[in-house]
């Protein structure tokens, strides 16, 4: 009895396997996947701690007067800690060249605009105070480039989240139970910041990341919402006029952005929303509308804001192309303003106006560069809706939207190393959710 061979099948070739983008609420950080370990316990807590120093400081400068504080030139010891705390996480990633150029080509422009600052040095008014304050402008920009290497934007936003749940507690005790250090002379309230707009500031941008994370997160819930709702009242309490009234125009766009979520007219509707919202920003800011100064407690001219501009733009004119250098211009009596600090009574220490602070400092180029990063970031954070589902897809939305509410009447996001920092984060990944879509 014979038997016949049995047909064999030709093995199939093999597929190429792609891995699926990360969703709102993957535990892996998008731009690596999974060609590295997840982050520890113990990389995280150094994430959190370089966090919460950013937006804080160290605990015992908390402990001084607003004349204390004052009175003190600079803080080596706190650059010290956060630059060592940043430097732990960048680090972690400084190897990885092709991640690095990766993020670089997510927006080229963000980071031309932070290379300006540092060659500013060249023809900066105070080059050393331009070196120094480069250097932390550039390990912050490190430092988030960091944080989305190795966290998703869910992951981001638990870990500021945190922060800000213990912030909201430290401000609020500070507050009732220290006066002396989160009350001033006024008695508006400060918290461990020593100015009512810093406070406004720090509840501006953490309201919408607590619940953002806590819509994402129900286990923390508890702990998120209720610290949402703490910074509300100490925003209230500061009596921040200028950063209540762009922290009411972030809510009120983080309503109507998840209203009309996942619909065809989202584009619309944040467009409209948006400039809704500049419209009566620049109203209340310019006009001499006694009725509406009136209800924000300040003059006609906008607690000077006004005179000033009129003031800095000569100064900016003589220096328009590369400016006077980064951080170079509001250096007291002996600097490039040492005009305005003569005639104004209150010694601004910035321009109120973002666009012109960095006109100022880095002249139409650096400021060209950063429009550009701005108004890009808009465009991809509006398809980042769409691309990322869950509560961390809405989010770089509502901060490009708020960044671009307090430029208009304040020195905004690249005048602050933790919103700077956290502009990065917004810029960088909508720039990569956005180009899922294309």
């Amino acid at each position: 009895m014979t038997t016949t061979p049995t047909e064999v099948a030709a093995p199939a070739p093999p597929q190429e396997i792609t891995p699926a983008p990360a969703s709102a609420d993957s535990t892996t950080a998008p731009l690596t996947g999974d060609a590295v370990a997840l982050p520890g316990l113990v990389e995280s807590v150094i994430a959190w701690c370089a966090c919460f120093v950013l937006f804080h400081g160290i605990p015992m400068d908390w402990f001084q007067t607003r004349q204390q504080a004052l009175e003190v030139e600079g803080n080596l010891r706190m650059v010290i800690i956060q630059l060592a705390l940043m430097g732990l996480g960048i680090a972690r990633v400084m190897g990885s060249f092709d991640w690095m150029l990766r993020v670089v080509r997510l927006d080229a422009a963000l980071f031309g605009f932070v290379g300006m600052t540092f060659a500013s040095a060249f023809w900066s008014a105070d080059p050393g105070e331009t070196v120094r304050q480069s250097i932390i402008f550039i390990t912050v920009t490190l430092f988030a480039v960091y944080l989305v290497l190795r966290y998703s934007l869910a992951e981001i936003l638990q870990i500021w989240a945190l922060v800000f749940a213990a912030s909201a507690a430290i401000n609020l005790y500070f507050v009732l139970r220290l006066p002396l250090y989160g009350l001033s002379v006024a008695g508006q309230w400060d918290g461990i910041f020593k100015q009512k707009n810093a406070l406004g500031w720090i509840a501006l941008v953490a309201v919408p990341v607590l619940l953002s994370a806590g819509r994402a997160t129900p286990r923390f819930r508890w702990l998120f919402y209720p610290s949402a709702a703490t910074f509300v009242v100490l925003l209230l309490g500061s009596q921040s006029k200028t950063m209540l009234l762009a922290g009411g125009g972030s809510l009120g766009l983080m309503v109507v952005y998840q209203m009309f979520r996942g619909r065809k007219t989202m584009r619309g509707v944040a467009y409209v929303g948006l400039l809704a919202a500049v419209g009566v920003t620049i109203t209340l800011t310019a006009t001499n509308i006694e009725a509406l100064t009136e209800l924000l407690d300040k003059d006609v001219s906008f607690t000077g804001r006004i005179p000033l501009w009129q003031l800095v733009i000569p100064i900016a004119l003589e220096e328009p192309l590369l400016g006077y250098g980064y951080k170079a211009v509001f250096t007291g009596y002996f600097g490039p303003m040492h005009e305005v600090w003569v005639m104004e009574r209150w010694e601004p220490s910035h321009a109120h106006n973002e666009l012109l602070q960095l006109w100022l400092q880095i002249g139409f180029v650096g400021a060209g560069l950063y429009l550009v990063t701005l108004l890009r970031a808009l465009p991809r954070s509006v398809r980042t809706v769409a691309a990322l589902p869950g509560a961390a897809g809405l989010w770089p939305l509502v901060f490009v939207s708020s960044a671009i509410l307090v430029s208009i009447t304040e020195s905004g996001m690249s005048n602050s190393i933790a919103g700077w920092m956290m502009f990065v984060v917004a810029a960088l990944s909508a720039s990569y959710h956005s180009s899922e879509l294309n």
